[in-house]
């Protein structure tokens, strides 16, 4: 969802630093895990947005100090997809995506999807190869031609020579 930044104050709150595309989802997040299975928790008293529009800033119940907040200094925070409102029709949540098989239109599987990276206009796909090596894919539509969630896959069409470059080799 998110990774805490650094402290701002003395009071507690926390900058955290979005890994959504739409950070305001964060607002209406009921609780955060600080470990994808932990029961390690924070519960959100109230958010703001941070000077500068891009992250935002959280006062989480229990936190009330700054060398409270500086112990979250570099936390991942997960929610659970219980939490999250529905993605509209045809619309997903970036970690939905997270271990998904990317396929381009002849069927040959290029990898899986690992992470997405939030770079400026568009997002990149981290996808890994078989081989364990890794290339990006920008999250455009003229590359990503469907997301397939009910069956689990990506279906893409890489500009010719784009992940190659990236690894260092020649197309088959």
């Amino acid at each position: 969802m998110g990774r805490v930044a650094r402290p701002h104050g003395l009071k507690g709150e926390v900058r955290v630093q979005p890994f959504l595309s739409n950070r305001d989802l964060l607002r209406h997040i009921p609780r955060f895990f600080l470990s994808r299975e932990g029961p390690e928790r924070l519960i959100p008293e109230r958010v703001r947005e941070a000077p500068g529009g891009r992250d935002l800033l959280f006062f989480f119940q229990g936190v009330t100090s700054y060398e409270e907040a500086e112990a979250l200094r570099g936390r991942v925070l997960y929610a659970e997809t219980a939490d999250f409102p529905p993605p509209e029709e045809g619309e997903f949540y970036y970690f939905q995506l997270e271990g998904l098989p990317v396929r381009e239109e002849s069927g040959r599987l290029l990898g899986r999807v690992v992470g997405v990276m939030p770079v400026g206009p568009y997002d990149l796909l981290e996808v890994e190869t078989p081989e364990g090596r890794s290339f990006y894919l920008p999250l455009v539509e003229e590359v990503v031609l469907s997301v397939n969630l009910q069956e689990g896959y990506l279906l893409v069409r890489p500009s010719p020579g784009l992940i190659e470059v990236q690894l260092g080799e020649d197309r088959e």
